[in-house]
């Protein structure tokens, strides 16, 4: 079997599942994730969604969980330690996107290298045991780092698209894309309320020790029915066999050293990116949608305390706005995406990855338009559902975008799928951790309302790229992506 271009010589090798889950269909082949039962399909899906909500996106791609839930508890948190320094404030919830700069890079071609089912496993038992740590900390110092520790350990959004791409056809994959960025999307809806009404009543770290305990569950589930779905890892398992039948490795494969392989593996989210005009362009896109959402989602928690006189319990409600924007989006997505592909097909008898792309060109408005309300609305101090609403709508701008450029990356990159997320994913959560930081000093020198003005008109001009990404997409693609 050759590793780096995915290709497997079949064999005939009779293997017996070993998962609790019945994987059996009438034409299930052992080596063939997508030929396993749409039950244990859907049950791996719901449970790697979970465990994205608790962790890292999404995709790709939404608010976690345990992040989200940071925002309303940040006040009580800096009280607790007896700081009213801004910038611990903002790094309470975007420390988190740092940590998550690092972990694409480990476990996405570690999955990729291994197959996903140990690195999901291992990066999830570190996940419990930061996050325990950022709830039994004793200083706000202690605090912070065992937040990027939990960043740095997640998997779940590097790994998660790579298994929708491992279990379901194209022509299926939009709505399972969906349906895990949906899943996510109940994060934000339960975080914030519980996390404020947590912190109100029963303090902080309850706010903390809450996800931790959901996903040391979510962990244990996805331990016990999770098998093996990298198609390549089960190809060479398959070969394997063969080759203890048929004799020694060709020359070529001995030639392949561990070392070799490993840092190939390694650098190959780098090499996709670089080698990709597309990608970069996916990515820069992404990565400005992303950072300004987390930029309004630092500001909602303190906006709705200070401004509007929210308790801490209250302002979590705020961010049920967010939250329905998000989830309207992924059903729309749900929709869309793989209706689009099936026109394409009945059409021409094929489709391409760009036609998946069109929600993206509505999103860009939409998004720009929920800045430009938020923004004004706060300024002036307009009844407290009118910004609500602006965040609703940059939060329906968000996922659409998020969703369908994601399931683009993947259709477009297959066995890869993992290293062009994570490629994705580094630069993301470089500007979630970051622009928040700019936040403050934006609102207060220009005001919510020339502030918000100033990032809608940004998203305007990028919002000729989705019509780039259409029209010259095929183009832009690169060759041979697959030999990187």
């Amino acid at each position: 079997m050759d590793e780096e271009d995915g290709h497997c010589k079949e064999t005939e090798v009779t293997v017996q599942s070993t998962s609790p889950v019945d994987v059996d269909s009438p034409s299930h082949d052992p080596f063939d994730p997508q030929t396993r039962s749409t039950t244990y399909k859907w049950i791996t899906v719901v449970l790697v969604a979970g465990l994205s909500t608790m962790t890292a996106l999404t995709c790709a791609r939404e608010s976690q969980l345990s992040t989200i839930i940071a925002a309303p508890v940040s006040p009580s948190i800096l009280s607790h330690f007896d700081s009213n320094n801004a910038l611990y404030r903002t790094l309470i919830v975007s420390i988190w996107e740092l940590g998550e700069i690092v972990a694409p890079l480990l476990w996405g071609p570690l999955s990729e290298l291994y197959g996903r089912q140990w690195p999901l496993n291992i990066a999830n038992l570190f996940f419990v045991a930061f996050l325990a740590g950022t709830a039994a900390s004793t200083s706000i110092q202690m605090l912070i780092a065992f937040r990027f520790l939990s960043g740095a350990a997640t998997a779940a959004s590097a790994i998660g698209p790579g298994i929708v791409s491992d279990l379901f056809p194209e022509e299926n994959r939009g709505r399972a894309m969906s349906i895990m960025s949906l899943t996510g999307a109940l994060g934000p809806v339960v975080g914030p309320i519980i996390g404020s009404y947590l912190g109100e009543k029963a303090g902080w770290r309850w706010a903390f020790w809450l996800p931790t305990i959901a996903t040391g569950t979510l962990s244990l589930l996805i331990l016990v029915v999770y098998r093996e779905t990298y198609s390549v890892t089960l190809q060479k398992r398959k070969a394997k066999q063969q080759n203890l039948e048929s004799g020694p490795k060709s020359p070529e494969d001995a030639d392949k050293t561990p070392s070799r392989v490993f840092v190939k593996a390694i650098l190959r989210p780098l090499r996709l990116l670089i080698r990709s005009p597309m990608l970069i362009l996916v990515t820069l896109y992404l990565s400005v949608v992303y950072g300004y959402t987390y930029l309004v989602m630092t500001t909602i928690a303190p906006l709705f305390q200070d401004v509007y006189g929210f308790s801490e319990g209250a302002s979590g409600l705020a961010f049920l706005g967010l939250c329905l924007g998000l989830i309207l989006g992924a059903f729309l997505c749900s929709f869309l995406l793989d209706r689009y592909v099936r026109i394409a097909r009945a059409r021409s008898g094929a489709s391409k990855p760009e036609q998946r792309l069109p929600p993206v060109l509505i999103a860009c408005f939409i998004m720009s338009g929920g800045l430009f309300l938020f923004g004004w609305t706060a300024q002036y101090h307009v009844q407290f559902i009118a910004p609500i609403i602006g965040t609703g709508i940059i939060g329906f701008g968000l996922v659409s975008t998020t969703i369908t450029l994601q399931t683009y990356v993947v259709d477009l990159f297959g066995i890869y799928a993992a290293s062009a997320t994570s490629a994705m994913l580094v630069p993301r959560n470089a500007c979630a951790a970051f622009l928040p930081l700019a936040g403050p000093p934006l609102f207060d020198r220009l005001g919510y309302n020339w502030g918000g003005t100033l990032l809608a008109l940004i998203v305007l001009v990028f919002s000729l790229m989705p019509l780039i990404f259409i029209k010259y997409g095929e183009r832009l693609r690169g060759k041979n992506l697959l030999d990187a």
